[in-house]
């Protein structure tokens, strides 16, 4: 196996590319500041936003996001008249509700942060930034946090809190996207 800052022959997650909806990328930028991560912004196609902030490493452990192209966005703004009404206006309500309700059992992705401290700062953040009032107020908010010992709760060796947003995705922006923070006892090895 090799050491930990030597990655050769180790498989790992490069990257997530987000989208953000066009004239948006300083709120894409704040969306990822307030989740901890350190924003580099060079101007270009994309930024970069790495989640750990002390490491400027491009091959792994580094977001970026861009603005959505054109025939998404056409596509996106398509579906929201589509869903508007009728059939699908019901299927999407019922979806959204229960993604929100049950967001562990939706698309997300994670990002793991080394400590409780830590983790409930960035929660502190999100809300305050989520409310009326706030720079993203309705755009961002904490949807539910799984404590060791809460009901629904994934296992008892990590905190999971759950942030969901409209301003990035990795996919559907209009669909919205769940993003997981999750602490890890000390001590813990498997979930």
């Amino acid at each position: 196996m090799a050491a930990p800052d030597d990655d050769t022959g180790l498989r790992r997650i490069s990257h997530v590319e987000l989208l953000h909806r066009p004239g948006e990328r300083a709120q894409a930028r704040r969306v990822l500041e307030l989740l901890g991560c350190r924003v580099l912004d060079r101007g270009g196609h994309f930024f970069s936003a790495f989640v750990e902030p002390a490491v400027s490493d491009y091959r792994a452990n580094v977001l970026y996001a861009s603005e959505v192209t054109p025939e998404q966005w056409a596509f996106e703004q398509q579906l929201g008249v589509a869903s508007a009404e009728g059939p699908l206006a019901r299927a999407q309500a019922s979806w959204m509700a229960h993604m929100r309700a049950n967001p562990q059992y939706s698309y997300h992705f994670g990002l793991r942060l080394p400590s409780e401290q830590v983790l409930d700062a960035a929660l502190a953040r999100v809300e305050a930034a989520g409310r009326p009032g706030g720079d993203l107020a309705g755009r961002i908010e904490v949807v539910s946090v799984f404590r060791p010992g809460d009901p629904d709760a994934a296992t008892d060796t990590m905190v999971q809190a759950f942030v969901r947003t409209d301003v990035v995705a990795c996919g559907l922006i209009a669909l919205g996207q769940h993003i997981e923070l999750q602490w890890h006892l000390p001590g813990s090895t498997t979930t």
